[in-house]
């Protein structure tokens, strides 16, 4: 193979793959801080998955910026780390914004009071989002959630809203 070839993962690569950065994606640090959230994406027949792991960081003079770790993989073989930063792109706080806005959920109990009877879609892209600092009840008690759901789920709506603002802002460089 020569230098920088690429080759091609199989579908059960590519999950193993996206299993192992799920796995790893709470405690990867970033300037000494671990991530509050993370969101996690596995196509259909694994095609390709991403693993995305969201930071505050506290400057030295007590200011808070954000940052988006984002991890990838593909059927092609592609890999990579590319990160955002709210420094240099207002897509970031943005996307936190819309975050804090995701609607609740509310458990469902079969055949026992409000019954939803649209079947989980079981083709497209598996989101699992994960937040250690939700809030609930009237007290805003803290909370740790964990949402997986597929490509018409409100973590999916919002996470492709996300994306398509945060396309130009993706670098290479870990933010210092």
């Amino acid at each position: 193979m020569s230098a920088g070839a690429v080759h091609a993962a199989s579908s059960d690569e590519v999950r193993a793959q996206a299993a192992a950065a799920r796995a790893a994606g709470r405690t990867i640090p970033h300037r000494n801080e671990r991530p509050f959230a993370t969101l996690d994406q596995v196509a259909a027949l694994g095609q390709f998955w991403t693993s995305n792991g969201f930071y505050a960081v506290r400057e030295p003079d007590g200011a808070r910026r954000w940052v988006i770790r984002r991890a990838f993989g593909d059927l092609g073989g592609n890999k990579g780390l590319v990160w955002a930063d709210s420094r240099t792109c207002p897509a970031v706080k943005t996307a936190l914004e819309a975050m804090e806005a995701l609607p609740p959920v509310r458990p469902e109990v079969p055949s026992l009071g409000v019954e939803t009877l649209k079947p989980m879609l079981i083709d497209g892209i598996f989101h699992a989002f994960w937040n250690e600092g939700a809030r609930t009840g009237a007290g805003q008690a803290a909370v740790a959630i964990t949402i997986e759901g597929n490509m018409d789920s409100p973590v999916a709506e919002w996470w492709a809203n996300a994306a398509a603002g945060l396309k130009s802002c993706w670098t290479s460089q870990e933010p210092v």
